[in-house]
């Protein structure tokens, strides 16, 4: 599996309109192979997101990057706030019952 995170600084007045994007954007079925998306707001930091996504491949995540609909999302986060970080990472699978 691979993942995807997006750290964004929103403005403030922005706030409700963003948390409406994050809801559109990833309602069910839009993606067939993401698995999850999740938004983290930073303790003690108002505004500041993660917008992470877990994929089942690095090919669908690279298909899903050239689509209309992340297109979209970094134009909601352009016209809403500020991109501080974008990045892409392995996930890996740990088995805790030792």
């Amino acid at each position: 599996m691979v993942g995807l995170e997006i750290l964004v600084k929103i403005q403030p007045e922005k706030r409700f309109e963003f948390l409406q994007a994050f809801e559109l954007l990833t309602q069910p079925n839009r993606n067939s192979q993401c698995i999850e998306q999740t938004l983290f707001e930073k303790a003690g930091e108002p505004n500041a997101f993660l917008w992470r996504e877990d994929w089942e491949n690095d090919e669908s995540l690279n298909t899903y990057q050239q689509t209309e609909l992340f297109s979209s999302l970094l134009g909601a986060v352009e016209v809403l706030g500020t991109m501080i970080m974008i990045r892409k990472f392995t996930l890996t699978k740990v088995d805790c019952d030792d």
